[in-house]
Parts: structure tokens; C-alpha cells; sequence
């Protein structure tokens, strides 16, 4: 790893530490200033400032999309969908590839913005109601800021939370000085990644950064406001492995032993980010990394801490195979997709086989709903299934946490 961000922040005080550098090529030390990317950090932070912003009367969670969306108001889907709904990740909007991950392909600031995303939205077909985390869901999200108070997104989000002290987040205009670089780790070196450029992606986490700071700071505001608690309700009880255990609106919430713990983690170009809430110990750990192998850093290193500080156990990541636990492997056999996105599945052995764009991959049973797909990869080891119906079949793929419905049920 090139470098590290932790801290801790318990009973409103907040301790730090830091290590490495901010780009291999620079050698640059990492500081208290260095601000690195959030990535979908960005999510808890967008529905934080919407539930201020039903606080306020400005708007109400169970209100449908359509209301704040003029790009959505004569759409189907978004005048039955709530906000609510999008928080929990459970709307039914159009799941495609080219709008979760069509990020090469608004790359600046004349590409329509968040309007010209939500535009495509309404022009796509809505997905079978199922649970599946979203990057557009979020981007929904952040227009509906933008349309309540009438300026862009990335200044409504700054000015909400600056009451916080988030003093150096940016949502949009990034100080590039203090910027770290994402890196990619492999076995052959460490190599600088350049950041992602897509404005209208920013509320599902493209152009957020922070400090380790800020971000203690960001969780000691929801330890303290009580108006913020409903965010951890949880709405999906969706296990996904070394994920979630189940999602509330904006955090997931891990039922870890001396637990429960809130939070979510950044996933983005060579950096990683984690933060979790205990608020029964007024307590949080926030981790900001500029590598890519920033989840291995996570599981090896919240295992003793959690435990030290909290009296909290971290499961560890079991990735060793055991033949025969999923039972009936014909049950998983079938084609689960979006309109642009396609995995097939076929029991062969003691696993199955999974085809997808990158070629065929051997998944072998952890569990009766996990599979392992590839041990050395810290973000994407394991494919989960779920929503099993009385037969016991499967009816959603989740890779990583999108979900793909079966569609040849």
C-alpha cells in the first residue's frame, strides 16, 4: 500500500494517524491535509443531506421520484417510486451497464450533467423489481438536491455538511495539490492511476474527496443527531459475503459479533475508503487508502481493532471451498442479466461455470449462496445469489452488489 489514512473518533474525540507516501512517483509524505477520493462514501453523505433536507420540510421521503425530477415527471416507474425507495435501493429503476458505468462517456462538464443522465434514465425500461446497489440511483438522488435547492449539487452538498466541520471535502472542486494519486497494486510494481472525470457520476461517488478528518467529522454528526438515526433502519435484508448484511438508507449495517456497526466503503481508481459507526459506544474508524488493494489492508487491519478498542469481532473472509455445501447445483443453472449485461451460469462438478464478457470462470461453493470466483482479488473474491424462490432456485446473481435477475425463471 502507498499510503494510509486512520483515524478514530470516541465520545468527540478524534485521533489519527498516518503513513506512506501520496504518489510513488513523487514521493510526496502522506499528511493531515492529503485528501483522497471517497468514492461511494459520496452515497452517505448525499442521503445525509437529504434526510436535513425532510427535516427542513423542503421535501418528504415517501414522496414519488417524479415530484423532484422534472426530467422523470411523465415516467411510470419514477411516479411510483418513492425517495425512500432510491435510498434503499429498491426503486426499479433501468439497471444498464452504459448508465451504472458510463463514466468514460461523461467525462466533462458539457456532456448534460446530472440532467442529461437523468434524461437517459427516463428514456430506458425499467429493471424487475429487485434489490441491487446503483450508481444511477444515487445520481437521481443528487438531482433531486439540485432541483429542492436550486443550485448545484456539489455546492448544496458542501454547505450542508459544512456545519460539521467538513471544512476540506469537496464535492466538486479539487484541490489538486493536496490530492493523492490512486495507485494500482500488483505483483509486477505499483503504478499512479489518474482520477475519474465524470461530473454528472459525482453523487455515486466520482469527484468526492476528504480527509481522515472530515470524515470522523461526518460520523461524529450522525453519533450525535437524532434526526439522522432513521438512516440506519434497515429497509433490505440483502446478505451479500464480505459485504453487507443488510442495507438501510445510505449505510449497510454488519451484524458483527458485539455489534451491530453502520457504514459503507468507497471502491474507486486505485483507492479505497471505509467508515463505520458504532453508536452504542459513541465511537467510529474511518481508513482512507490510496491503493488498490485497500480492502485487504481493511479486513487485516479492523480485525484487531474493532476487537481492541470495541470489544467488536470483524468476521474474517473465509475463502477456502467446501464441496458440496450449496447443495443441488442444477438449481443455479440459468442466464441472469440487464438489457446490456449477461452472465450465464452452469453447474459442472463440484462448481459451477460462469460466463460473461471476460470469458469463463470456475465458481467453487463457500456456502449455499456464495461462490468463490478468484481468492487473490480483495474487492471481488466471491459471487453471491439470493432471493431464493420455493424451489429453491435462485433469482438474482449479485456481482459485487449489482443484481442481476434471472430471466429464463
Amino acid at each position: 500500500m502507498p499510503g494510509a489514512a486512520i483515524g478514530v473518533v470516541r465520545d468527540g474525540a478524534i485521533a489519527t494517524a498516518y503513513h506512506g507516501i501520496a504518489d510513488v512517483s513523487t514521493g510526496e509524505p502522506i499528511t493531515t491535509e492529503s485528501l483522497f477520493s471517497v468514492g461511494s462514501l459520496t452515497k452517505s453523505m448525499v442521503a445525509t443531506v437529504i434526510a436535513r433536507l425532510a427535516e427542513a420540510g423542503r421535501l418528504s421521503l415517501d414522496e414519488v421520484a417524479a415530484v423532484h425530477l422534472p426530467e422523470l415527471r411523465d415516467n411510470g416507474w419514477a411516479q411510483s417510486a418513492t425517495l425512500r425507495d432510491l435510498l434503499a435501493n429498491r426503486s426499479g429503476l433501468p439497471l444498464r451497464a452504459d448508465l451504472e458505468f458510463g463514466f468514460t462517456g461523461r467525462g466533462n462538464d458539457d456532456d448534460g450533467g446530472l440532467p442529461g443522465l437523468v434524461a437517459d434514465v427516463a428514456a430506458a425500461t425499467p429493471t424487475t423489481q429487485i434489490w441491487s446497489y446503483t450508481n444511477v440511483g444515487w445520481c437521481l438522488l443528487g438531482r433531486v438536491i439540485e432541483v429542492v435547492t436550486d443550485e448545484p449539487w456539489a455546492d448544496a452538498m458542501s454547505r450542508h455538511l459544512a456545519g460539521a466541520g467538513m471544512h476540506q471535502t469537496s464535492f466538486g472542486h479539487i484541490d489538486a495539490e493536496r490530492r493523492v494519486s490512486g495507485h494500482e497494486v500488483t505483483k509486477e510494481g505499483t503504478t499512479p492511476t489518474g482520477p475519474w472525470a465524470a461530473p454528472a457520476y459525482g453523487p455515486a461517488g466520482t469527484t468526492a474527496v476528504s480527509t481522515v478528518t472530515d470524515l470522523l467529522r461526518f460520523a461524529q454528526m450522525h453519533l450525535e443527531e437524532p434526526a439522522l438515526a432513521d438512516l440506519r433502519t434497515v429497509h433490505a435484508n440483502v446478505p451479500i459475503y464480505g459485504w453487507l448484511d443488510s442495507w438501510c438508507l445510505g449505510w449497510a449495517r454488519f451484524d458483527w459479533d458485539g455489534g451491530p456497526v453502520w457504514g459503507w466503503d468507497g471502491v474507486i481508481n486505485g483507492e479505497r475508503s471505509v467508515l463505520r459507526l458504532m453508536p452504542d459506544r459513541r465511537a467510529a474508524v474511518a481508513l482512507l487508502t490510496n491503493g488498490s488493494t485497500g480492502r485487504a489492508m481493511y479486513r487485516s487491519l479492523f480485525g484487531d481493532l474493532m476487537a481492541s478498542l470495541f470489544g467488536i469481532n470483524v468476521p474474517p473472509l473465509d475463502l477456502d471451498p467446501s464441496p458440496g455445501a450449496a447443495g443441488d447445483l442444477a438449481r443455479f443453472n440459468g442466464v441472469y442479466a440487464w438489457p446490456d449485461r449477461r452472465m450465464e451460469v452452469e453447474a459442472s462438478g463440484s462448481g459451477l461455470l460462469i460466463s460473461d464478457q471476460n470469458g469463463q470462470r470456475q465458481a467453487l461453493p463457500l456456502n449455499e449462496r456464495v461462490f468463490l470466483m478468484d481468492a487473490k482479488d480483495p474487492d471481488e473474491p466471491t459471487v453471491t445469489f439470493g432471493a431464493y424462490d420455493d424451489a429453491g432456485r435462485p433469482q438474482v446473481l449479485y456481482d459485487m452488489l449489482w443484481g442481476l435477475p434471472r430471466f429464463d425463471a
